[in-house]
């Protein structure tokens, strides 16, 4: 919360935290769906109600739920942020590189800025940490299906549970409200906001002081809402609405990302993936609870004597190994349990959940090479097998999660001078904005691994065998430019410019000219070669100044 040290920027305001209370009972069928399917998977994901930071949690009786949810949680963030390759690409029409360029061979220099960009970003990405808070915000979609993603002005990636905000859409899906809830220590508020919180508290009867009103943490309601074409926002707290507090976004640049799992329509929340298993996942925590208990049972070693005989159940209880002790053989039996057969059916039964299980969760599945460098083919492949088993789960993230998400990253960076604003590209003749240059994820933003492959194609299999009148055809350093901004290489420095290829041809030249000289010189013989040889000495030698 950012507020100054001036009283005049606040105002009254009692209708967030009713506001909030009135779109809570909407939103707790699904808190307490997402409560439950925590309990069985990953149960620190969503605490129980009521819970305390550092109280004791469910503890399930088997993995297999935190297994399944992390598995796909890592092959989700694998191809939503692949590693050593930009989230995002430019798509660039052949419209804009002639309204930038002099020339059709220059789509090489345009690409080449435009791969800059995206490697400028890929980095501010990478040094906000996205990729942590991806991951838990993953996780909170496949198990509670509903998570909220907000990218300040300055900061990195903040991710609020389900039952820490309730939001409002309308018919389409868009969001009209958003409010978050948080807790926030008094001590941290501003002075002048603190004064006004206890000038509150003056004026409360002694009843209510002493129900609560004296806390040390207050709630603080954060709150986004729809405004024609832009999305506003301001916080409140104890009723005081902070002025300093507001801002607005255009809609396509909002720093909000409320995404659900799954939706039906006419709902405000999602479902989240475990909701399809919920019944294999319950199930596979109950048998392994009777499992345990059972394998506990038929662990377990316990003499029996009978008590009408002659051996004496202390001596049995007290004897060391290969002690003699006085007593038959017939009085002493093992407690066994014949439950052998029980037992193997009820594992044949959980393995066979635990099999529909895997291949719900890809737990079976191993596409990508545990590499340092993975090929966009094998992401590829990946994405298939996701949208195969998955039914259009990346393609929704690719556009409700790593369009915004690239688009607010982009838009911090053009405020802060890091990178140009393409979107200001205008036709040099008529002033209006060029063709546009569309922002592409998903599958799409392979596209560079893709463009290497067909540039490489095109050499082995038509050039090369054409031999020199295939070169003769190619213009050999745009051919050489594209294929390094295909694998996102840097060619400043790297490869020569025109300038630098009439430098060497120079010195070239010169070089093959005093060659000739000094071969003409040592054909020649007499007074005339010695003259020459001197003065080409003369030259060669470095200049000296005299002091």
């Amino acid at each position: 919360m950012s507020a100054s040290e001036d009283a005049s920027a606040v105002a009254v305001v009692d209708t967030d935290a009713a506001l909030y209370e009135r779109l809570s009972p909407e939103r707790n069928e699904f808190l307490d769906r997402a409560r439950e399917n925590a309990k069985f998977t990953i149960p620190a994901l969503m605490p129980p109600d009521g819970h305390t930071p550092g109280a004791a949690l469910y503890r399930p009786h088997q993995s297999i739920g935190a297994f399944g949810v992390n598995t796909l949680t890592a092959k989700i963030v694998s191809t939503i942020m692949p590693p050593n390759s930009p989230i995002f690409r430019y798509l660039v029409t052949d419209k804009v590189v002639e309204d930038l360029a002099e020339d059709s061979r220059a789509r090489s220099a345009v690409e080449k800025k435009f791969n800059e960009i995206e490697r400028a970003v890929q980095d501010e990405v990478e040094g906000l940490a996205i990729r942590d808070s991806l991951t838990n915000a993953i996780r909170q979609l496949i198990v509670c299906g509903n998570v909220l993603l907000y990218l300040p002005k300055n900061g990195g990636l903040r991710v609020f549970r389900l039952d820490q905000y309730v939001v409002q859409r309308d018919s389409s899906g868009n969001i009209l409200r958003v409010i978050i809830k948080e807790k926030v220590s008094i001590e941290a508020l501003p002075q002048h906001i603190r004064a006004l919180v206890e000038a509150q508290k003056e004026g409360l009867p002694s009843e209510e002081m002493a129900n609560g009103v004296n806390e040390k943490e207050l709630d603080l309601y954060t709150v986004f809402y729809r405004d024609q074409k832009r999305l506003r926002t301001y916080q409140s707290i104890k009723g005081i609405k902070i002025k300093q507090s507001r801002g607005s976004w255009p809609i396509k640049k909002s720093p909000l990302m409320a995404l659900r799992w799954s939706s039906q329509p006419g709902e405000d929340y999602g479902r989240g993936y475990v909701d399809d298993y919920i019944g294999d996942i319950t199930a596979v925590e109950y048998i392994s609870e009777h499992l345990r208990q059972g394998v506990a049972a038929s662990v377990k070693f316990n003499p029996m004597v009978n008590p009408a005989g002659l051996t004496r159940a202390e001596d049995i209880a007290k004897s060391e190994n290969l002690e003699v002790i006085a007593g038959r053989a017939d009085d002493v039996t093992m407690l066994q349990f014949d439950k052998q057969a029980d037992l193997r059916v009820a594992q044949e039964f959980l393995n066979d959940i635990i099999q529909r299980l895997s291949h719900a969760f890809m737990m079976n599945k191993s596409i990508q090479r545990d590499a340092e460098r993975v090929t966009a083919e094998e992401i590829r492949a990946l994405v298939a097998d996701l949208e195969a088993v998955l039914g259009g789960v990346y393609a929704l993230l690719a556009q409700d999660l790593q369009l915004p998400l690239v688009t607010r990253v982009m838009d911090r960076m053009v405020a802060q001078k890091l990178i140009p604003d393409v979107s200001k590209i205008k036709d040099p003749n008529t002033g209006r904005p060029a063709a546009p240059v569309r922002i592409v994820t998903g599958v799409e933003a392979m596209g560079r691994g893709n463009d290497f492959n067909k540039l490489m194609t095109l050499g082995k299999e038509v050039l090369f065998p054409l031999a020199e009148a295939g070169m003769a055809e190619v213009n050999i350093s745009d051919y050489i430019r594209r294929a390094a901004v295909a694998l996102g290489i840097d060619t400043d420095g790297l490869i020569k410019t025109a300038e630098d290829k009439q430098a060497d041809m120079q010195k070239k030249q010169g070089a093959m000219s005093q060659q000739m000289l000094m071969d003409a010189v040592k054909s020649a013989s007499g007074p005339v070669a010695k003259v020459a040889a001197e003065g080409m000495a003369s030259q060669a030698a470095p200049e000296q100044t005299s002091e």
